[in-house]
C-alpha cells in the first residue's frame, strides 16, 4: 500500500493577513522549586492519601495520585507555544481564533512576576487563553488588539487559578 505524504508546503499554509506580532513562550512558565519545595509537596501528599484511606475513600486516593503525577510530567515539559496576533485574528501554535469569536482581552502587567495578555472567547466551552508576554511592549499590543477586540477593563487582577499557581509554584 501506497504512503501518502500529509506535509503542507508554506504556499499551502492559510493566510490570515498581516503579521503585527509574533513570539514563543514557554507552554507551562518554569518555577523555581527547591528541595523544600518537593519535601512539603510529597508530605502533604502523603497525608491526603493517609486520610484518603481512613475514609475509604479510593477515587480521592486516586486523585491525588494522579494530580501528583500530572504535576510532576508537566515539570519536565520543554513545549513552546507559538503565538501570533494578525489582522485577522489570533494564532495560538496551528490554532487560529478569529475576533469575532472572542469577547474581549485584558492585559495583566505586573513585572517581573505577572506578564499576562488574556482572551476571553464566546463560546462558554473554550476556556480562557492566557498568552506569556516575556519580553514584548503591552503597550504596543493593546493598541493593536484595541482596534480588533474590547478591552475589559474591570479586569485589574490575574485570575485566581493562575495566581494560586503561582504561588504554590505548580
Amino acid at each position: 500500500m501506497a504512503k501518502e505524504n500529509f506535509e503542507k508546503n508554506d504556499s499551502e499554509a492559510p493566510d490570515y493577513g498581516q503579521i503585527f506580532f509574533a513570539w514563543k513562550f514557554p507552554e507551562f512558565h518554569p518555577h523555581q522549586r527547591g528541595r523544600g519545595w518537593y519535601i512539603t509537596g510529597g508530605i502533604v501528599a502523603i497525608l491526603l492519601l493517609i486520610f484518603s484511606i481512613f475514609t475509604a475513600d479510593v477515587l480521592f486516593g486516586l486523585i491525588i495520585i494522579l494530580s501528583t503525577l500530572i504535576i510532576l510530567l508537566f515539570q519536565q515539559s520543554k513545549n513552546e507555544v507559538e503565538f501570533k496576533i494578525t489582522e485577522d485574528g489570533i494564532l495560538v501554535n496551528s490554532k487560529f481564533y478569529k475576533y469575532k469569536a472572542i469577547k474581549n482581552f485584558y492585559i495583566i502587567y505586573e513585572p517581573p512576576e505577572v506578564k499576562t495578555l488574556y482572551f476571553e472567547p464566546n463560546n462558554l466551552f473554550i476556556p480562557r487563553i492566557p498568552i506569556y508576554l516575556d519580553s514584548q511592549n503591552p503597550v504596543k499590543i493593546r493598541e493593536v488588539l484595541k482596534q480588533y477586540l474590547d478591552e475589559d477593563l474591570e479586569r485589574e487582577e490575574e485570575p485566581m487559578s493562575d495566581a494560586m499557581s503561582r504561588t504554590f509554584k505548580l
